[in-house]
């Protein structure tokens, strides 16, 4: 029996719970540590957002500093939403494994609150390629813990997993970057920044 496309969720269950998501978003856990990490960048900075959700308030930040912002989800309703908002902001519903990041490269690339939902195979994936989009001297922030651990998501029911940091630092010297700080911010989130050198 074949299975219809729509019925699949490539949203990693955030699509079921995007409207929630929305009306209950937390917009200021994060915000002090992607404003402290933003300023190693000229306002001219191209940035990506990837699983960008409604671009709140990440997305928003970066473009009301001046920076040029992409955004890339896999929930149609977060992509509808953040377009909604940020018009301006050049956004597309997409998983970011199969994501082509908008054939182009950056200075910055973040990702809040997304590693830790794909699999092992899909982050080590998705570390490549970020690498790959990544120009000379950019830098890549993203979440996770810093250690190895897997939980329950507690808005999806679906399982995540974090790789630890030295899986992470490993598998991002491969590609050229360097950590060269980390971070944690008012909701405990641990953030990891690398440089692509």
């Amino acid at each position: 029996m074949k299975i219809s496309s729509s019925k699949i969720d490539l949203s990693n269950g955030w699509e079921s719970i995007a409207d929630s998501f929305i009306e209950n978003r937390n917009t200021d856990i994060g915000v002090s540590t992607v404003e402290e990490w933003s300023k190693s960048f000229k306002l001219d900075a191209s940035i990506l957002d990837i699983g960008c959700g409604f671009g709140v308030p990440h997305s928003q930040l970066l473009a009301n500093t001046g920076f040029k912002v992409y955004g890339i989800d896999a929930s149609q309703t977060l992509i509808n939403e953040f377009q909604r908002r940020f018009p301006q902001v050049l956004a597309k519903c997409e998983t970011v494994e199969e994501s082509s990041f908008f054939n182009k490269k950056f200075d910055g690339i973040i990702a809040i609150g997304l590693m830790f939902i794909l699999s092992e195979q899909t982050q080590l994936k998705v570390l490549t390629k970020v690498a790959e989009a990544l120009n000379t001297n950019g830098r890549f922030l993203f979440t996770s813990p810093y250690q190895i651990c897997e939980w329950v998501d507690i808005l999806t029911g679906l399982k995540s997993q974090s790789l630890g940091k030295a899986a992470y630092v490993e598998a991002l010297s491969r590609q050229g970057l360097s950590l060269v700080a980390e971070y944690s911010d008012e909701g405990e989130n641990n953030y990891f920044d690398f440089i692509k050198l």
